[in-house]
């Protein structure tokens, strides 16, 4: 990104300026005698900005101006406002030997991305990977991606994924919608279990697939700053293996409400906050093979000052009706109860679960708690603890980090080893 500065001599009665080639930051000389009189920052930008950040701002009003100190905020404004250009302006004030600090933010007319979503090395279930890449230009984003992933649901799902999300009014609106296309692998265990139901079962677990192809059309808006909440319908074709080969669908209507914020008291820390509800009901009048309700909640809250940082996490839900698969609920991955193998906790997952978890990491060191339930309505639950320690990159969830985690329990006990970034 580019930041231009245009000064006129003749209104400010400056000495001519010499300029020279366009850098990320223009190198211009503004006689320190002159006072800035205001900073302005568009208001739908400045709730993104951080406390301190914000903080930093107005301590320039009434400040000589010192070129290098705006321009060190402008860096900072780049970095908390990824995917939009940051332009600062000085201009005339209302006063003599005043001026006026602007700072113009617009979405990036052209961005591009790649990153990894997931990279996981788990010793029970293997490795995980996936990455995209998003354009974007002039508030149109398109993503591309690859995926084979182990720890999410109870099945290995491998394949492609797609999308399209258009965003105006500065990121208030969005709508857009989501492909993708996976091939499904299942462990032993699962299939197992599948194959011990009883054949007069009032409520079996619906069996295993070999595809599955999704489409999801959404639309969302932002009703305050950080408070998000959108809708979209989502279908689901899965070529179902056992007990024939056929075709069925998962058509449901979804919704999610989010909340994201983050504030830095001076001199106290950086805290952050995440949470969310998610609900996707499928229903008969919609053409759906499967007729259920999930509900779903999550809060993550962060804690960083200086080299030490705690992490705090919840997350809970519930099924009602007949879910496939890749809906029902598992523990026991690179995230949750690290010291257990999913399918031996549960190889055909849950309609309850609930889970919290506790992260500390001092330096490059890391130790982390998980307890957590995930059983079905009407059978009895089992509380299982774990405990994780090892060695990180850093506090940001995709840091590279290394664990060994340990159950909790009194018979015998066998490590799982975990490495990789995104949990």
């Amino acid at each position: 990104m580019r930041v231009v500065l245009l000064l006129t001599a003749a209104m400010f009665s400056w000495p001519a300026v010499a300029h020279g080639q366009q850098a990320e930051t223009s190198q211009i000389n503004v006689n320190s005698r002159y006072t800035i009189e205001s900073v302005e920052v568009p208001s739908r930008t400045e709730s993104k900005l951080s406390d301190s950040l914000r903080s930093d701002l107005k301590k320039l009003i009434g400040a000589k101006f010192k070129q290098e100190e705006v321009d060190q905020l402008t860096s900072r404004m780049r970095k908390e406002l990824r995917g939009w250009r940051v332009v600062q302006r000085i201009t005339k004030g209302e006063h003599p030997e005043n001026i006026r600090v602007v700072f113009d933010v617009t979405r990036s007319r052209s961005d591009k991305d790649i990153f990894l979503p997931r990279l996981a090395y788990h010793s029970r279930q293997n490795f995980s990977f996936g990455a995209d890449g998003s354009f974007n230009s002039d508030g149109n984003r398109l993503r591309l991606g690859i995926l084979t992933d182990n720890d999410e649901l109870l099945e290995r799902y491998s394949g492609i994924r797609g999308g399209y999300e258009r965003i105006v009014a500065d990121g208030r609106f969005r709508g857009g919608f989501l492909v993708e296309s996976f091939r499904s692998q299942w462990n032993s265990a699962v299939q197992s279990a599948v194959d011990r139901q009883p054949p007069a079962a009032s409520d079996p677990v619906p069996g295993i697939y070999r595809t599955r192809l999704h489409a999801e059309p959404y639309v969302g808006v932002e009703l305050a700053p950080g408070v998000t909440l959108s809708a979209g319908y989502s279908f689901q074709r899965l070529e179902m293996q056992f007990p024939a080969a056929r075709h069925e669908s998962s058509r449901a209507l979804t919704s999610s409400l989010r909340l994201n914020r983050r504030w830095e008291p001076a001199d106290h820390g950086k805290h952050t906050l995440d949470a969310g509800y998610t609900l996707r009901a499928a229903a008969s009048f919609l053409d759906s093979d499967f007729v259920y309700t999930r509900h779903a909640v999550d809060a993550r809250y962060r804690f960083r000052f200086r080299e030490e940082s705690i992490t705090a996490s919840v997350i809970a839900g519930s099924i009602t009706g007949r879910a496939p698969l890749f809906e029902r609920f598992t523990l026991g991955n690179s995230t949750t109860l690290r010291g257990y193998n999913k399918y031996d906790v549960t190889p055909l997952g849950g309609n309850r679960m609930a889970h919290g978890s506790l992260d500390y990491r001092h330096g490059i060191f890391r130790i982390a708690y998980d307890v957590g339930t995930v059983y079905d309505r009407g059978k009895p639950s089992n509380v299982l603890h774990s405990v994780a320690f090892g060695l990180t990159t850093g506090h940001k969830r995709d840091s590279f980090s290394f664990l060994v985690a340990l159950p909790l329990r009194e018979n015998r006990i066998e490590p799982i080893f975990m490495v990789g970034m995104n949990f």
